[in-house]
């Protein structure tokens, strides 16, 4: 029995009693889009909540990643402090070597170079100082010559050479000559000239002297001696 279609209600109460009208209809008035937009959406959720569950994987990928980063880099920290380390040890050696054969080196131009005759090791950091020496610069630090501090100045010198003819040097040996080394060098020399009463020569040991401080040592008095490495 076919139901009379008096009103738009009389559609609708029809479509209800009848699911497969109701379908037929739907496929005639929605494209074949819009019809599978529901499938879409499911496929669509279910491809975000994959999406996100890898976020989540990357991002404790990550977090891990920060980690191996940051233990990375305290080894680098270290390896870098102890690559410094060698390189100081390595440098102390080098400043070692070239002090001792600059020794050698000055012992044998202080003649030649600086006028002393017969020169002679007085003292310094690698043997042990002259008896005769030593008991000068005691002498002049009990009689106030000089003072404790400028006896322990002096004594930090590299090198003190001395000759027959009463003529001293104070060495400073320095792998780069700078304006601290020829300070040092004046000061102690003045230092050796107040306790000894005799003529002393500040001078400069160095590898690779540069003009303008060869200039200033030299209108400070003081005398630069160019000893190869």
């Amino acid at each position: 029995m076919t139901t009379p279609v008096n009103s738009f209600q009389d559609i609708l109460d029809a479509l209800e009693q009848n699911p497969e009208l109701k379908n037929q209809l739907r496929t005639h008035i929605l494209t074949e889009e819009l019809l599978q937009l529901p499938a879409q959406f499911l496929l669509l959720r279910e491809g975000f909540s994959s999406l996100r569950e890898g976020f989540n994987s990357l991002g404790e990928d990550f977090s891990s990643l920060r980690e191996d980063f940051s233990s990375l880099r305290t080894d680098v920290d270290e390896l870098k402090t102890r690559m410094n380390r060698v390189e100081g040890r390595l440098g102390n050696i080098e400043g070692n070597l070239y002090e001792q054969n600059a020794v050698r080196a000055v012992v044998q131009l202080a003649s030649l170079e600086l006028g002393i005759e017969a020169p002679r090791v007085a003292y310094s950091k690698f043997d042990t100082a002259h008896p005769n020496f030593n008991q000068a610069l005691q002498e002049a630090l009990q009689s106030g010559l000089i003072s404790r501090e400028q006896f322990r100045d002096l004594i930090q010198a590299d090198l003190i050479v001395y000759g027959q003819n009463l003529h001293h040097a104070v060495v400073e040996i320095s792998l780069g000559l700078n304006e601290d080394d020829i300070s040092r060098a004046l000061r102690r020399s003045e230092i050796l000239q107040k306790a000894t009463g005799e003529q002393v020569t500040p001078v400069i040991a160095t590898p690779n002297p540069h003009a303008a401080l060869i200039q200033e040592a030299e209108a400070r008095n003081t005398r630069v001696l160019e000893i190869h490495a």
